[in-house]
Formats: structure tokens, sequence, C-alpha cells
């Protein structure tokens, strides 16, 4: 069931701008972040890509360097440029890691912890970032607890050329993983670019994520973009909220498994779906959007449910006339309900 309320008017959309937009670390620009990182954009027409703090270290001498092991008392990692590496770190049991102003080129993962209450990533790039056959492939994979954790101003590329291996693991540039009692937490995630989180084709489903958080973390997912990944740019369980990012070139832009609510999303081209949302028989689960921005193929469904009624609610949506909204065969019951709807 689709349901419509309110006037159709033009609008002139402006898409992201095209590749990482870095600003110098300066005093001013340091003073500038807060009010970037502060700002609401669920009242905005379109999608903005911020600005994302350079890391303040030379990049010209970036040699190997032997895998950091994590573990209590081990001190931050700051202004280092590394190359050509399977892990950066790795370890656990860690209270108040900050890995900051780090590039990695040609590197596997940045970082895998366990147990790492008040764990802070700043401005990171890895590019040209590349699987490990043993320790996978991301920017962050954490679990067994992460305190409040930090994560800003961060870039990850992935190579193309070196894609996960097709297997059971399941990838993402930022992972908080875990199922269990202990894996629970608060985050921030802004001012980011991660793309091309890439698994090989096979036998296995190909379960790489831009952004992955289970239902035991509650946080904010703002300012900035995930572009190409095997599944889903964000999946996300629990309590999250997202506001002002752009996610295309993804099985789904979204796939989101309890009730949530978001502020600004804006949606290119994404193969399967939109959302998808992901439901169960025992309840209705609502996911609302303040505003909903579907600049990419009309003919993807904006919308789809799966295993259980999802209801879709959206404050103001802008796509174009002739974007398909609930995908066939979506779960028996669940609506997409929009206030207003602009066309662009």
């Amino acid at each position: 069931m689709i349901k419509t309320f309110g006037l159709v008017l033009p609008l002139l959309f402006v898409g992201p701008a095209v590749g990482p937009q870095y600003l110098a670390d300066s005093p001013a620009s340091m003073a500038m972040a807060p009010l970037a990182l502060t700002q609401s954009a669920s009242s905005l027409a379109s999608f903005r890509m911020p600005t994302i703090l350079k890391p303040a270290v030379k990049s010209a001498d970036c040699p190997t360097i032997p895998t950091i092991r994590l573990g209590p008392g081990t001190p931050p990692l700051r202004k280092v440029c590394a190359s050509n590496g399977r892990i950066l770190v790795n370890g656990g049991n860690a209270q108040g890691f900050e890995i900051s102003d780090v590039i990695a080129k040609n590197y596997g993962p940045v970082l895998r912890g366990v147990n790492v209450p008040g764990l802070q990533v700043l401005r990171v790039s890895a590019t040209g970032a590349r699987d490990d056959p043993k320790l996978g492939l991301g920017l962050v994979n954490v679990s067994n607890g992460i305190g409040h954790a930090v994560f800003r101003n961060l870039v990850w590329i992935g190579d193309p050329a070196s894609p996960a291996i097709n297997g059971d693991d399941a990838w993402a540039a930022i992972a908080l993983k875990g199922k269990d009692a202990n894996d629970l937490g608060t985050f921030e995630i802004r001012n980011f670019d991660f793309q091309n989180l890439i698994m090989a084709e096979g036998t296995h489903y190909r379960n790489v994520d831009g952004i992955s958080t289970e239902k035991g973390y509650t946080g904010t997912i703002a300012d900035g973009r995930v572009m190409n990944a095997s599944d889903a740019c964000l999946d996300l369980k629990g309590d999250v909220h997202v506001d002002n990012v752009y996610l295309a070139g993804c099985r789904q832009g979204l796939k989101i498994w309890h009730s949530q609510n978001h502020g600004l999303i804006e949606l290119g081209t994404n193969r399967f779906a939109g959302i998808l949302g992901k439901g169960t028989p025992s309840e209705t689960r609502t996911i609302n959007i303040d505003t909903l921005i579907v600049s990419g193929d009309p003919s993807i469904p904006l919308f789809r449910a799966e295993e259980g009624r999802v209801d879709l609610h959206i404050g103001r949506l802008i796509a174009k006339p002739n974007q398909v909204l609930r995908g066939s065969g979506s779960y028996a019951g669940s609506q997409v309900v929009v206030d207003r709807r602009i066309n662009n």
C-alpha cells in the first residue's frame, strides 16, 4: 500500500561532489569542524558532501611496518604512513586506544579489536585497500564492547582487484560486530567516504557492507557517503540514526532490521532496492525518514520488506515522477507512507 499527501513541486537537484573533499589541518579548519559536525541536514533539499580532514602526516615515505599488537597500555598510534602490509593493528583488551593521523596505502585491515572501550579513530585514510586471505578487509572490525567509540574524518577506498574471498565471513569498512551480552556500546561515525567494498563472486552470499552494526550498538552515522558495496551500503541493527548520507552502487542502500528514525538520506542507484526492511512475523516495524532523496534509476524499487511487516514513513520524498515506491513481493501489509512528495 502506498499513501501520498501534499503538493508536487519542481526541484533543481545538485548531486554529490566527486572524490574525497579534504580540508587542510589548520587551526582555523579545526575550529570550524564542530560546526559542520553538529549541523542537522534534515531541513536541506540535497545531500552535502562534507569536508574530510586530511591526516596530518607526510605521505612521501610510507614503509611496511610490523603489526601493532593491541593490548592493555598500548600507546596511541599517531602520525604514521604505512604501505603494503597485512594488518596495521590487531588485538584487544585496550581502554581508550586511539588511531589518529594515519595513512595506509595498499593495506589489509587497519584495526581488528576485541574489547576496546573508548576507541577513537580520527583522520585516517586507507586507499588501495586490500583483502587479506585470513584477516579480511576493512578499516575497523571490533566486537565484545566499545564503550563510547568515535570514528571521524575517515577515507577507505578498496582496490577492486583485491576483493574479499568469497566465503562465510562478513566484512565492512566499519563493522561493529557480535551478538553476545558484551557486544554493546555507543558510537558516532562522522565525515567519511567509503568506496569499493567488494567480495568476489562465488557460491556464498557476497556479504560486504559499507557500515554494519549489530543490535547492541547505539549511535549516529552522519555526513558521508558509501558507494559500491557487494551487500548493503548501511546494514543497521539496533538504535541507529542516519543523517546527511549518500548511498549508491550497493545491493541495497540501507538494510534495516529494527524500527529506526533518520534525518536526510539520498539514494543513488542501488541494485535490488533503495531500502530493504527486515521484519518479523511477531510485530510491525517502522522506519521513519525526515527527508529522502531518490536520484537514481526510478525502476529500482525504493522499498522492499522481507520476513515480516515493515512500514516506511517519509516526511518529504524528492524523487522522479515514475519512481517505483514498493517492490513486488514485499511482505503483505507493508506500507510506504509519504507526507509530502516533490518531483526532481
